[in-house]
């Protein structure tokens, strides 16, 4: 049960480290291309703002569209994810697939969230769980923070990240560097108990960003080992698709089988 508490953690840790960014303002104009007199406009404006505001204002621009991306998570030994997904905010679903890669094996999976339902398709053995059928995980009875989504009602992961960072500086036209404050808004990957185990790391994790026509486009940052139990982390996201309609349904009744009670302990506490 640890490999598939592993793979789990990791499809919804990775969604909600997509979910920070990877969503958009539905009333954003897409007619700005680039090389159009617009985007030229709001790339001198944003090049006009000092580095700080230009990523606050990418950050908080990002709030409640939906939005497509690209998530890759790197630990030492090759070991690593990568997630690719479509998620629309403002309904709270989201809808992902994973390849998990370790030393040892590679594991697929596939999870989709609507409100407070997770379905979850792990593509290995899990005991007392059909394969072919999704575990579903009623968000309602069971917290979600538990499971890695972090607050309901903040599905984006938005709220707060902007104030978190400490540094920002750019580093050419649209692009910038800089660093987080964990302790102020830790990452959905992080307990409290991780981040003070960061010690002054966890106050100056270094990231890197490109901001396009206003919208935040990339977003890559390097996490310290926490101990023995948590390595060193390198994630990067890609962003896209911004305002363009998502359609994400939940699987069909007969399609889905209620998560056993042995494989919910896991995240219990």
């Amino acid at each position: 049960m640890i490999a598939s508490r592993r793979v789990l953690l990791a499809v919804l840790v990775s969604s909600s480290l997509a979910f920070t960014a990877a969503c958009s303002d539905d009333k954003a104009d897409s007619s700005d291309k680039g090389g159009t007199p617009a985007a030229s406009a709001n790339a001198a404006a944003e090049n006009a703002k000092d580095p700080r505001t230009a990523l606050t204002d990418a950050f908080n621009r990002l709030a409640g569209g939906p939005a497509s991306y690209t998530t890759s998570i790197q630990t030492p030994g090759n070991a690593g994810s990568k997630l690719t997904g479509s998620t629309d905010p403002s309904k709270k679903s989201h809808t992902a697939k994973m390849t998990v890669t370790s030393a040892e094996l590679q594991t697929n999976a596939e999870v989709i969230i609507v409100g407070t339902d997770v379905y979850v398709k792990i593509g290995r053995q899990v005991p007392n769980v059909d394969p072919k059928k999704w575990m579903h995980v009623d968000g309602a009875k069971t917290s979600l923070a538990k499971i890695g989504l972090g607050n309901p009602e903040d599905p984006a992961g938005v709220k707060g990240f902007a104030d978190a960072i400490v540094s920002a500086e750019r580093t050419g036209q649209d692009a910038y560097k800089g660093t987080f404050d964990l302790t102020k808004r830790p990452l959905p990957t992080l307990t409290p108990e991780m981040v003070k185990q960061m010690g002054d790391a966890a106050k100056s994790v270094p990231f890197e960003a490109t901001v396009k026509d206003g919208y935040l486009a990339t977003l890559s940052f390097k996490t310290a080992a926490v101990g023995r139990q948590v390595p060193p982390v390198t994630s990067s996201t890609t962003f896209s698709d911004f305002g363009k309609a998502v359609k994400i349904a939940k699987p069909a009744a007969n399609e889905t089988q209620a998560a056993p009670a042995s494989f919910l302990s896991q995240f219990a506490g």
